[in-house]
């Protein structure tokens, strides 16, 4: 399959920033992501009446540009660990032709060819930040009429949560809806987690230079969990000595975190080694004000969850209870005492993981919900996406991470580990009983 750019340019603010917002503060865990891209990619099959795609393409350029004045720190640079340069240097935006049919691309999904729909190469950790766009787009033209548009959206300063918000008001003003765009908010962040100008708290929490060599020759794979495989994994992850049944997330994540270690320890052949699920969780709603779906930044927190022993004989039920256990310490107090002395975050108080576990070489594992974040429903003017993939092929990054969506009828999940120890994971008869891999997209 042939995917071919046509046309490379910046789109730059409709209006220019005003010089009171020319410099605009990060906060604290702004500071800590990897410079690094979160990908995304939109399938939108040809629509009657037809539109041309120069008038689609005109459309999305015009559409995009307004919403840079909005986002108007998007449109800017990283000048060093504490600011934005917001200079209205704009957004990549490129234009590509694809020597295929959406539907053909989409049965099953083409997730080795993924990659060449987006503008970069996504999660790729990038030396030096100073220089990269906040946001690239790729509009892909298929030869029946469809479009698939592909974002990258740069981690310093927009995670899943302001990366939606970013999105919508984009597809709100192109679709001509202005009036139902909320108002993003750029101050709360920085204000109550002003930055850190000194680097000794990057260096204490391993963001530095030597992230590169964490980054492994990975694949990802895509697997479907329908609606009765759901309600299996609630039902098998089921207390019966609790009324709380485990929430869709909760069944989900902890049999992934189980099948992903062990695919892991089957390939290493050590067996000892415990295991680390870190989940990604998004502090606004736990904060409360100032925060807000609409406040803007890395409003992110890592729960690190350890088990000692994970065999072919963990109960769910036992890393659900981990698990809640340690969601349970996550509250305002603890982020106030972070915002109170921010060097707490490499401690015990944060991280709350047994002594001395660094030493025995933890398998971790991200977990990351995307669920509530509505990209499968965003409409530029011709109707919601068909589907919404994240990535695939191979290629140098983190590995051991998973990124759970929800779909029309149940969740899937997006599993990208070494290439040895995911074709392990494809020959797990247990895994497989519940999980469907990279089937069609279910409603074309």
């Amino acid at each position: 399959m042939e995917i071919t750019i046509t046309s490379r340019e910046t789109i730059k603010p409709f209006l220019p920033t005003p010089n009171e917002n020319k410099f605009f503060q990060l906060c604290l865990f702004d500071q800590l992501q990897l410079v690094t891209y979160l990908p995304m990619v939109l399938f939108y099959p040809k629509k009657e009446p037809f539109l041309e795609t120069s008038h689609i393409c005109a459309q999305l350029k015009r559409s995009l540009s307004e919403t840079l004045t909005i986002f108007y720190p998007i449109a800017g640079r990283r000048k060093n660990h504490t600011f934005i340069t917001c200079n209205d240097e704009g957004a990549l935006y490129l234009e590509a032709k694809v020597n295929h049919n959406m539907i053909e691309f989409l049965t099953p999904p083409k997730l080795e060819f993924l990659n060449k729909l987006l503008p970069c190469e996504p999660n790729k950790m990038h030396p030096n930040g100073e220089v990269l766009p906040q946001v690239l787009v790729q509009v892909n033209m298929f030869n029946c009429g469809g479009i698939a548009i592909g974002t990258c959206n740069l981690h310093t300063l927009l995670d899943g949560c302001s990366g939606s918000l970013f999105q919508t008001t984009w597809a709100s003003i192109c679709r001509g809806s202005r009036e139902e765009t909320p108002s993003p908010d750029f101050t709360s962040a920085s204000s109550f987690f002003p930055p850190i100008n000194h680097l000794s708290l990057h260096d204490h929490v391993g963001q530095n230079n030597e992230d590169s060599k964490v980054q492994k020759n990975c694949t990802t794979r895509r697997f479907v969990f329908d609606a009765q495989s759901i309600n299996t994994l609630r039902a098998d992850a089921k207390d019966n000595e609790s009324s709380n049944s485990p929430t869709r997330y909760e069944a989900l994540a902890a049999f992934i975190w189980k099948h992903m270690t062990l695919a892991y320890k089957m390939e290493c052949g050590d067996s000892t080694r415990p295991a680390v699920a870190i989940h990604i969780v998004d502090m606004r709603r736990r904060m409360g004000e100032p925060f807000s779906k609409y406040t803007i930044g890395n409003i992110l927190w890592p729960v690190m969850v350890c088990c000692e022993t994970v065999n072919v004989d963990t109960d769910a039920r036992y890393l659900i209870s981990i698990a809640r256990e340690k969601f349970g310490k996550l509250s305002r107090e603890l982020f106030l005492r972070v915002k109170s002395d921010p060097n707490i975050l490499g401690s015990n108080q944060c991280v709350d993981l047994p002594q001395g576990m660094e030493t025995r070489s933890p398998i971790p594992t991200v977990l990351t919900s995307w669920c509530g974040l509505n990209f499968s429903e965003l409409d530029f003017g011709w109707g919601k996406p068909l589907w919404a993939g994240v990535r695939g092929g191979d290629q140098e990054t983190l590995p051991n991470v998973a990124v759970i969506m929800e779909t029309g009828e149940g969740m899937e999940a997006w599993l990208t580990m070494e290439i040895q120890h995911i074709a392990k994971l494809e020959k797990n008869e247990e895994f497989l009983r519940l999980a469907l891999p990279n089937p069609s997209v279910s409603h074309i």
